[in-house]
């Protein structure tokens, strides 16, 4: 859709008034212009003026542009000009009016067998047209499959390449989008070929039928993977389409049939037009060009189309927020005790691992904590030091699993007490004032910390929306009103819900002040405090994500940074939210990989250099240090290893050693601290465990292992005793499950002395999984039985159970039993 300029974009780029923003990508951005002379809206590709500095940059630029004039024919957008020796070089093609294939299936669903028959009777006569150019496209993906009124369009020739050439304006990187490549994009750049082109194509209409990609979703290195060895699932293709695809997604190129054979093989039974849904799409596109065009100039900074036609600064109002970013368990462990697990085969994959996603989204993205000391003398009793940040299931602000309160820190006036939300929580923080918990109905309730009285609700009043928090079937995130989790920070509650930043009073949820940002990636997003400002991802979607900074007493945004273009490949999407803080440093994902910025400015202090077979998805920082769990595959199934990064530069300062015994499989890190490493080995909280569950006590520095705490197994054929995440907190290492709060004291050197159980009177107990339409919802979260969260504000332990049952309990001594 069309966004406004910024402040430092152009107003004109060549021939073109520029009149609005249509996205970015790695090599630049893209404007809609107008000539003015009525040749119609162009869509103007300018490129980085860093990359324009490129010695040999702008010669594989105007080649490109000559590439692009020598491909025409139906279903592609023709360039209409361009200048390689312009300040900031450009060029301009055709502007569609239409969404993406994937923002058209992100919104509308899979496609019929009929209508993919037309989409790729179509592509597959522009690809034809491409390849009698002499030039392979190989980036055939749906973020460059445009939909038009009378059909698809074919974009971009930004890496394409001609005989005997080398890609255009690429330089040493992996050319392709790792879900959409071919086996000989794999094997290297130079080995790709016209046929790669139509293996992509496949691959492309795979996902327009089923809604996911046929090589699965999870890191790259498994994505390639299974693209280097042909494990396509094609089971959910209609049997009409199967034996077409088949035949394209052959491991031999020869054996593949050419661009004019494919088209020959799908036309016949194609449909004459896209599915109501999707007329719809482009119905508003062609609308909002409408409005944008019949302005007097450009559309400005915090407007939408519809708010500059018709003057109205009120926010359009969306019931739902829908990603289509399927959350890969291998990239993140998450907050809560489960790792994520790649597709165990892809002859396995049942519904549940297929859409394997959601909670794990993130590790830590979120959450603060700070500590004020404020004792006072002249008493024997000892004034508490009072809590000026919160924390999460993650601990505090460095993302570490740790919790920096001593045992003698509580909220002011804190007694035992036991409570109960009334909605189903998704999400917590706990803080001096307040304890507030997101609801699968992406609503927060909020009650006191002291006694557990019912402070207040706030939601974003959104249209209600009848099911929840869920992963669709075709594994898509929906998070009512894209509500993130909330953070706490003095006597503010920091979220983002209906499309707003929000900072809310404390103690009574009433709003002091908002500003438009975008919502969460996934269940993990959630907004970050430090150094006076809130960090936050303000992109509605993983595609085109941007952090940005605002006055945590004003609201005002201080610097906005991009993070990853638009068009990432489902498996270059993660949760762009913010993960962890130190020292003035902010750390989080980039589309390469982690990444170090400065708080103060959002300049870059370091960047991890990753390479495809290897990436880090979290930071907990332990001074000198950030910690990430980095997982590899290979023929012999998935490996973690727990990585040491020099803060801020991010610089590779070796692993620690542990046994393969604990980091093969199923293992994510959850907390590390100055003499040890925590991690979890479970499977998803919505499926079968694969394995024994356990969590695992290591050595920091020389990965002995120094215990191991066996967890009840998971099944669907028995009641679920759920494990929460563990926190270490006042040197004493805290879990709870259904029944009981779990701890064990970590002596000097971090050795451990014996598990305590300190049973919850009123806890749940195990609880039966609901028996729902996981066909027709997905993975429903109100209705799976969910970890408790274990939230340790000081000597002051919050177990929140996911029915809504809260327990205010003492921090377990030595005594406990």
């Amino acid at each position: 859709m069309l966004s406004p300029l910024r402040e430092d974009s152009p107003r004109r780029i060549g021939p073109y008034a520029i009149r609005a923003r249509l996205g970015a990508g790695g090599m630049g951005e893209v404007f809609l212009g107008d000539r003015g002379d009525g040749s119609g809206p162009a869509a103007v590709k300018t490129v980085r003026r860093d990359v324009a500095q490129d010695p040999g940059f702008r010669s594989r630029f105007r080649r490109e542009i000559t590439v692009a004039r020598s491909v025409t024919g139906p279903r592609l957008a023709p360039l209409l000009d361009g200048d390689a020796d312009a300040e900031v070089p450009w060029l301009a093609t055709e502007y569609v009016a239409g969404p993406t294939l994937s923002a058209a299936v992100r919104g509308a669903g899979a496609m019929s067998e009929t209508e993919v028959r037309m989409l790729g009777a179509g592509l597959a006569l522009a690809l034809a047209a491409v390849h009698a150019a002499g030039i392979v496209h190989r980036d055939v993906k749906p973020g460059n499959v445009m939909l038009a009124a009378d059909g698809p369009r074919l974009i971009d020739f930004g890496i394409a390449r001609d005989p005997g050439g080398t890609p255009l304006t690429t330089t040493s990187r992996m050319v392709g989008s790792p879900a959409f490549m071919s086996p000989e994009h794999v094997a290297g750049s130079g080995r790709v070929v016209p046929a790669s082109d139509i293996f992509c194509l496949a691959s492309v209409l795979c996902f327009a039928a089923t809604g996911r990609d046929p090589f699965g979703d999870g890191p790259v290195a498994a994505v390639l993977y299974r693209v280097k060895y042909v494990e396509a699932d094609l089971t959910e293709v209609p049997a009409g389409l199967r034996a077409v695809l088949e035949e394209c997604l052959t491991e031999d190129p020869a054996a593949r049939p050419t661009a004019a054979a494919l088209a020959a093989l799908l036309a016949p039974g194609a449909a004459d037009g896209w599915p109501a849904p999707v007329t719809q799409q482009i119905a508003e596109y062609r609308r909002e060009l409408a409005r944008v065009c019949a302005l007097d100039g450009p559309l400005l900074p915090g407007y939408t189309p519809t708010e500059a036609a018709t003057g109205s600064r009120e926010a359009p109002r969306h019931p739902t927020v829908a990603t289509d970013f399927v959350l890969r368990p291998p990239q993140v462990p998450t907050p809560a005790p489960e790792p994520a697990t790649p597709p165990r085969s892809r002859r396995r994959r049942n519904l549940l691992a297929a859409l394997a996603a959601l909670v794990l989204l993130g590790a830590a993205t979120g959450a603060l904590l700070a500590l004020r000391e404020g004792g006072k003398g002249g008493d024997d009793r000892k004034e508490p030091a009072e809590v000026l940040a919160g924390i999460d299931a993650q601990g505090g602000r460095e993302g570490s699993g740790t919790v920096p309160y001593g045992r003698d820190v509580h909220p002011a006036g804190w007694q035992t007490w036991q409570g109960k939300m009334t909605g189903t929580p998704l999400g917590c923080a706990a803080g001096r004032d307040v304890l507030v918990c997101r609801t699968t109905a992406g609503s927060y309730e909020a009650l006191s910390p002291s006694g557990g009285k019912k402070l207040w609700d706030y939601s974003a009043r959104l249209d209600a929306d009848e099911v929840g928090a869920r992963i669709s079937p075709t594994g898509q995130v929906f998070m009512p009103s894209g509500s993130t989790r909330p953070a706490v920070y003095g006597d503010q509650v920091l979220l983002a819900t209906g499309d707003r930043i929000v900072s809310l009073d404390s103690r009574t949820g009433k709003p002091r002040w908002e500003t438009r940002a975008g919502s969460t990636h996934g269940f993990e997003s959630a907004p970050l405090v430090a150094d006076g400002l809130v960090l936050a991802d303000i992109g509605p979607t993983p595609e085109g994500a941007r952090v940005a900074a605002f006055d945590l007493a004003t609201g005002q945004e201080q610097w906005r940074k991009p993070l990853v273009g638009d068009n990432l490949a489902k498996a270059e999407e993660y949760d762009f939210w913010p993960l962890s803080t130190r020292d003035g440093v902010l750390y989080l994902r980039g589309r390469d990989g982690l990444r170090a910025l400065r708080t103060g400015d959002g300049a870059e202090l370091g960047r991890r250099k990753e390479g495809l077979d290897s990436r880090c998805y979290d930071a907990l920082i332990r001074a000198p240090y950030v910690y990430c769990a980095a997982y590899t595959y290979s023929e012999d199934g998935k490996h973690m290893a727990v990585q040491r990064l020099r803060a801020p530069s991010l610089a590779s300062d070796g692993e620690i050693p542990l046994p393969d015994t604990v980091t093969d499989g199923d293992a994510a890190l959850a907390a590390v601290d100055d003499h040890v490493v925590v991690l979890v080995r479970t499977g998803l909280p919505w499926a079968p465990d694969d394995i024994d569950p356990e969590i695992v006590l290591a050595g920091r520095d020389d990965g002995k292992i120094l215990a191991r705490y066996p967890l009840d197994r998971r099944s669907f054929d028995d009641p679920i005793n759920a494990v929460s995440l563990p926190v270490i907190v006042a040197d004493t290492l805290v879990w709870a499950d259904s029944t009981s709060l779990y701890s064990v004291a970590l002596h000097k050197g971090g050795k451990p002395g014996p598990p305590r159980r300190t049973a919850l009177k009123g806890a749940p107990g195990p609880e039966t999984r609901k028996d729902y339409d996981t066909l027709q919802w997905g993975v429903v979260l109100s209705d799976e039985v969910l970890p408790p969260e274990v939230l340790p504000v000081g000597g002051a332990v919050y177990v929140i159970q996911h029915g809504g049952k809260v327990f205010s309990v003492p921090l377990p001594g030595a005594s406990a039993s």
